[in-house]
């Protein structure tokens, strides 16, 4: 069950051109990447993802990279989180150049945003889309990251829960205000207002995380590297067990044939394939590859 949101997007033109192909939009397949600087630029690579049939793209989130970072993260993953780009800024990049593309975060790191700046950036971007914007959030993994903005890293879970509640009031309520133990706001006018409700989709791959997307979110989206076709099934059976049988899932980060199938296998609805930042002409004869793969397990759906 997708949500009410997304699941409008269905009324628009299903049809999309690449490279003189009519492709049928591949509800259910999207791409999750990083802009990166020195990389394609955000509204190249949404348009190249939107003419190849996709019907989501998600962005990750990380502002300036702590040098005292522990190195045991990938060498290649670590060099590549200092040139991440601005995410409110890429997003409103690849909506502007695309018209169907359903765009957002696979996640933002809330508990190191401003609330207010948030909502404010997400109402915005779904107004002038069409109601195009998906929120993603995470409590984050690098704690120097956190600390540095502010944020204790032992609070970031109680913290999104806040956040969440509150990025709710602000687009919903003509007033809005929170009053809480790690946020406190208001009365304040609220508006841009969202038009059509944004969804929240909470990653993560701890109890924790599902707790929250059953209490607070949405629908909840694991990345491939940290939770398996075999975790999504447990997860499933939790979320039945709590009311949330609906709770829609998408995994990003996917990367291969076959781990794609055996998501879908244990019921996803929304696979995200992997894309590492590429300059512009790799990055098109890779999405070229990945769409014959979305097409190809589209076909067998």
């Amino acid at each position: 069950m997708l949500h009410p949101a997304i699941g409008s997007c269905s009324a628009l033109p299903v049809i999309s051109v690449a490279r003189g192909w009519f492709l049928e939009v591949m509800t259910g397949f999207g791409i999750s990447t990083s802009s990166a600087d020195g990389y394609v630029a955000p509204d190249v690579l949404a348009r190249a993802v939107e003419e190849r049939g996709f019907d989501w793209l998600l962005f990750d989130d990380h502002s300036y990279f702590p040098v005292d970072t522990p190195d045991d993260i990938d060498p290649e993953f670590r060099a590549r989180l200092p040139l991440i780009r601005d995410l409110p800024v890429v997003l409103a990049y690849a909506a502007a150049a695309t018209e169907h593309l359903v765009i957002g975060s696979g996640v933002a790191l809330l508990p190191q945003r401003d609330v207010l700046h948030t909502a404010k950036a997400w109402a915005t971007l779904s107004t002038l889309s069409g109601g195009r914007a998906v929120l993603g959030v995470g409590v984050g993994w690098n704690l120097g990251e956190l600390r540095n903005h502010g944020a204790d890293p032992t609070l970031r879970g109680a913290k999104l829960d806040e956040q969440l509640v509150a990025l709710k009031q602000l687009w919903t309520e003509d007033v809005a205000e929170f009053h809480g133990k790690h946020l406190d706001f208001g009365p304040v006018a609220a508006s841009p207002r969202p038009r059509t409700a944004i969804p929240l989709y909470v990653g993560g791959p701890s109890r924790a995380a599902q707790s929250r997307a059953v209490r607070l979110g949405d629908g909840w989206l694991p990345y491939a590297a940290t939770s398996t076709p075999e975790d999504v099934r447990v997860a499933r059976r939790r979320f039945a067990e709590q009311g949330r049988a609906d709770l829609p899932v998408g995994v990003s980060g996917v990367s291969g044939e076959r781990a794609a199938a055996a998501y879908l296998d244990a019921g996803v609805e929304r696979v995200l394939l992997h894309l590492d930042p590429l300059r512009e002409d790799e990055t098109l004869a890779v999405l070229d590859q990945l769409a014959a793969v979305a097409n190809r397990l589209r076909a067998n759906k």
